[in-house]
């Protein structure tokens, strides 16, 4: 009688070790089935922030690239210009980007300083309007009858995955101004114009 109650005893064991494996796989199917999800949502994360932060920031360098090479009057075709922009923000792609180049003066007005339009063109944008006020000299700009170029562009991220909302509409914009370094001397001036304007008033 003993072997058999062995037996059975054994058996019970077998079957209530086989019952937890099931149940303790089904658990382990649940907690997959809660944890995926998270799991997808984080790799998403970990390439479309560093993604759009890198492109913000090539954005910015490619801007300031602009301002810079429209400053000294370096270029054969204003196209070039925004050519560059590209050429700085690789790897990441600046396409659709709008672009707006001004070159301004400083004018006194009262006691204050301002900053004009006197010439403007755009690439996917709208270009100033000639005569109207920018706002206070850009930076090393502050004297009166100083000239500069200002570099502006606006860019609507496009992610890779269309999961988060906010990158979806997300947009970036830069601004960059340079004082003019190397133009044509005009009212005793050194400035640039940009094409199709025409040189500050005095």
């Amino acid at each position: 009688m003993r072997p058999r109650r062995h037996l059975r005893t054994g058996r019970r064991v077998a079957a209530a070790t086989h019952a937890f494996g099931r149940a303790e796989g089904g658990v382990s199917a649940i907690e997959f089935a809660f944890i995926a999800p998270v799991l997808v949502i984080l790799f998403i994360a970990a390439i479309e922030i560093p993604r759009a932060i890198a492109t913000n920031n090539r954005l910015a360098q490619a801007t300031i690239a602009m301002a810079d090479l429209a400053s000294k009057n370096d270029y054969a075709d204003i196209n070039d210009v925004y050519a560059a922009a590209q050429v700085v923000a690789a790897p990441y792609s600046l396409a659709g980007t709008g672009i707006v180049l001004t070159a301004g003066g400083v004018y006194q007005v009262g006691n204050d300083f301002v900053a004009r339009v006197c010439s403007s063109v755009q690439w996917g944008d709208k270009a100033r309007i000639v005569g109207s006020d920018i706002g206070p000299p850009p930076a090393g700009t502050a004297s009166k009858g100083d000239r500069f170029v200002m570099a502006e562009t606006r860019l609507s991220y496009r992610p890779l995955f269309s999961f988060f909302p906010v990158l979806n509409t997300l947009t970036f914009t830069g601004k960059a101004a340079w004082p003019v370094r190397e133009g044509i001397a005009t009212n005793g001036q050194a400035e640039v114009v940009l094409p199709g304007g025409k040189p500050c008033p005095p």
